[in-house]
This record gives C-alpha cells, sequence and structure tokens, in this order.
C-alpha cells in the first residue's frame, strides 16, 4: 500500500469503507485515486486524492470511457469528501450510488471494446 494511502486513511479515519461505498477485503485493497489527473497536472498529495477500492478505481475509470458527464459528477463529489477533512457522510454515499444506478440502467449489457462486459457483477456490491 502506497505510504499516502497509509496517511489519508488515518487522516480522514476511513473504516472499511471507501469513498463510494465499496467495501476493503484482501482481494479489494485501497488505492489512490488523483482527483485532478496527472497528465492534466494533478499531484500525488493529499489535497488531490481519493481513496478508493481497486474495484471502485476501476469501475470509475470505465465509467470515464464510457460517461465522461457521470465520471466528474462522482470526482466532485469525491473532491468534496476530500475537502471536509473526514470520510464521506451518507448523503455523498447516496449521491454516488445514485449516479452508478444511472450509470448502471443506461449501459446494463454494453460490452468493452475487447468484448468483455462493462458492469462486472463485483461493480455492483456496494455495502455502505
Amino acid at each position: 500500500m502506497k505510504y499516502i494511502i497509509k496517511i489519508m486513511i488515518n487522516q480522514y479515519n476511513v473504516k472499511n469503507i471507501d469513498w463510494m461505498g465499496y467495501k476493503l477485503n484482501k482481494d479489494n485493497p485501497y488505492t489512490y485515486h488523483h482527483i485532478v489527473k496527472k497528465e492534466h497536472g494533478g499531484e500525488e498529495t493529499i489535497e488531490n486524492g481519493a481513496i478508493l477500492t481497486k474495484i471502485a478505481h476501476e469501475y470509475l475509470h470505465k465509467i470515464e470511457c464510457k460517461d465522461i458527464e457521470l465520471y466528474n459528477y462522482i470526482n466532485n463529489v469525491l473532491k468534496q469528501i476530500n475537502e471536509q477533512g473526514f470520510g464521506p457522510l451518507k448523503r455523498q454515499l447516496l449521491a454516488i450510488d445514485f449516479i452508478l444506478k444511472m450509470f448502471e440502467k443506461e449501459h446494463f449489457g454494453d460490452s468493452t471494446k475487447k468484448g468483455k462486459v462493462l458492469i462486472k457483477n463485483e461493480y455492483l456490491k456496494r455495502d455502505f
């Protein structure tokens, strides 16, 4: 695990649920998400980070490829969580869940460019 994630977990008092409502486990560790992407000048700092599990992080970037507007909505909630200085509130998790459900309704049954299922079953298992 990256050192910055360890610091953020402690600072934001994260307890087994990431900022998108996914549960931490040995197969789904925490990762660092750049709120402002590296290629847009975003640095790997606490102020530019969001704590996401591997599954949530992967899903968020699939959403980015398919629907940049919904990606930006989610990223804005992640930015808000970061700025408040503590883990997500129930209303923030519900807002993200609502956005994810919109995406899932619109893209259910879609495939990736490589012909794989876009929305994996594990993406549907949010645990907040």
